[in-house]
């Protein structure tokens, strides 16, 4: 049963509490967050001070500060990846509510595809999210499948980032017993009474109840806020509707995993440092000082005013013997080339670390594909797919958490078994481009190989280079398919024609008759 004697220092005390890794890696989370999100607010707390730099020049700096964000797309791309191949549901034989949880998945309807991508990229970031299920059903309101229609009752998930999940415990089996999470509400639901005031929210979920408590500042001067129950109940799962979701799964502690971009984003940001430093050396070349002679005139004398009149305002004067002539001082060039290979190198490693490499151009990967082998190409490919493979696993035992959830929610058992049978990812990836496609039938006609293989080999190759074809379109495909490779006929009358030949000309040669007329 919930606790309803509770009180406020007893409150206090819950929503302070926090698990034993999260002060050390909150600041590395907002961190992977920031990086991956972007935008010009990032610049202002990445890109650091030269040693001795003015507050004004670094201003400046700041705001021509530029990068391309490696992060994101070595995220993206894992994604776009995985999520390419199909997804098999079992959408005939699952039950109603299972199908209805599948077309809208999140509070905002989306669809289980869009969120079970999110939370790719989120754990990808993050290295560990947590899901909720949550139902929309207050508590026993529903007494039938009409009726859950009728009040559109249904089961809905949404994932958490490790900065939300303040502190949570298991069982010596390994089970949640409870969960606590951090909010941000908002006062606006009537435009013409809310003030608009963002509001701190803590959620507990325990095996069978659950408690909503609200931070509520108190009036006069005092600083101090207050904590109290706004809502609370009992849903009678006999589990906590919630659990993590790792990104590679070989996770470090019970209180995180680690993240794809756990060092790609340090030296996303060592990048950007440097086109930041390039910037300033190309800023200062392209608009060389001049430096002008001048003899016994001193700085604030009006002769010494009238030479800096000549030039442009970043004119030096110096003291030169008589004969010496004005010109241009500029940075050393060889700076600049020095940056701009430190920079073509760092990039190159960001996305040979996860093997992605080929996804680049020429100029945007560093020159990695011009310069790479056979074997490190195969090297790549072999460390990608298992990423793709391990992060593929994690997301079907996902997906299925959240069914038997969802099934528990709606007042639906079901076994493991046929949990199991409603969702399974695809447990292979084909990374090849369309080109490659096109090189792997070349070789196999080259080879001679058996029309079966080369008709395989057709099917993929049409199906990349037409991905979205009417159903009549593929019936005439498979048609076409079945006469593929077609046979060479003119070959075959040649080589009937040679053999012919040949065999005439050996009658001939063991005939005696033939011998004595030749003769």
């Amino acid at each position: 049963m919930a606790r309803t004697s509770l009180d406020d220092k007893k409150l206090k005390e819950l929503v302070a509490r926090r698990h034993p890794e999260y002060e050390n890696k909150i600041d590395h989370w907002n961190f992977l967050a920031s990086t991956y999100a972007g935008g010009r607010s990032w610049f202002k707390g990445n890109i650091f001070r030269y040693f001795k730099e003015g507050d004004k020049e670094y201003k400046e700096r700041l705001e021509r500060a530029y990068r391309f964000n490696h992060t994101r797309e070595v995220v993206n791309l894992i994604n776009k990846y995985i999520f390419k191949e199909n997804i098999h549901r079992e959408k005939e034989d699952a039950p109603d509510s299972i199908k209805r949880f599948w077309e809208h998945a999140t509070r905002d309807k989306h669809s289980i595809d869009e969120l079970m991508s999110s939370i790719d990229i989120q754990t990808s970031v993050f290295g560990r999210v947590w899901v909720v299920v949550d139902s929309t059903m207050k508590n026993d309101d529903v007494a039938s499948v009409a009726e859950a229609k009728r009040l559109d009752a249904r089961a809905y998930a949404y994932w958490l980032p490790p900065q939300q999940v303040l502190d949570f415990a298991y069982d010596e089996d390994g089970n949640l017993l409870w969960l606590l999470t951090h909010e941000i509400g908002r006062d606006d639901v009537d435009p013409f009474t809310s003030s608009g005031v963002l509001v701190n929210r803590y959620r507990l979920w325990m095996q069978n109840d659950w408690y909503l408590f609200k931070e509520v500042k108190k009036k006069g001067k005092s600083k101090d806020a207050e904590i109290i129950i706004e809502a609370m109940g009992n849903h009678g799962l006999g589990v906590v509707p919630a659990f993590p979701v790792d990104c590679m799964g070989n996770a470090e502690s019970r209180y995180f995993s680690p993240s794809l971009i756990d060092d790609i984003a340090y030296l996303d940001r060592a990048v950007a440092n440097y086109l930041s430093n390039l910037d300033a050396i190309i800023q200062d070349q392209t608009f060389s000082q001049l430096a002008i002679p001048v003899q016994s005139m001193m700085p604030g004398d009006d002769n010494h005013n009238k030479v800096l009149e000549f030039g442009t305002k970043r004119v030096f004067t110096y003291d030169a013997e008589g004969g010496s002539q004005p010109f241009y001082m500029s940075p050393d060039p060889k700076q600049a080339s020095m940056i701009i290979q430190t920079v073509q190198t760092v990039i190159n490693e960001i996305y040979h670390s996860v093997g992605v490499a080929g996804e680049r151009t020429k100029q945007d990967n560093a020159k990695g594909i011009d310069n790479s082998s056979g074997a490190a190409k195969a090297y790549d490919f072999q460390r990608v797919n298992s990423l793709l493979i391990t992060k593929a696993e994690r997301l079907q035992r996902a997906e299925r958490n959240m069914l038997y959830l969802a099934s528990k929610w709606m007042g639906e058992s079901l076994s493991q078994e046929e949990n199991d049978k409603l969702v399974a990812y695809p447990e292979s990836f084909d990374i090849r481009g369309l080109m490659d496609e096109f090189a792997v039938a070349k070789e196999l006609k080259d080879i001679e190989a058996p029309g079966s293989v080369r008709r395989h080999q057709m099917e993929i190759l049409i199906e990349k280079i037409f991905p979205n074809v009417s159903k009549k379109m593929k019936e005439e495909f498979e048609a076409d398919l079945k006469e593929f490779p077609p046979k060479k006929i003119e070959l075959d009358l040649e080589s009937r024609y040679l053999n012919t030949y040949d065999k005439v000309s050996k009658d001939q040669e063991t005939d005696p008759k033939s011998t004595q007329e030749t003769e």
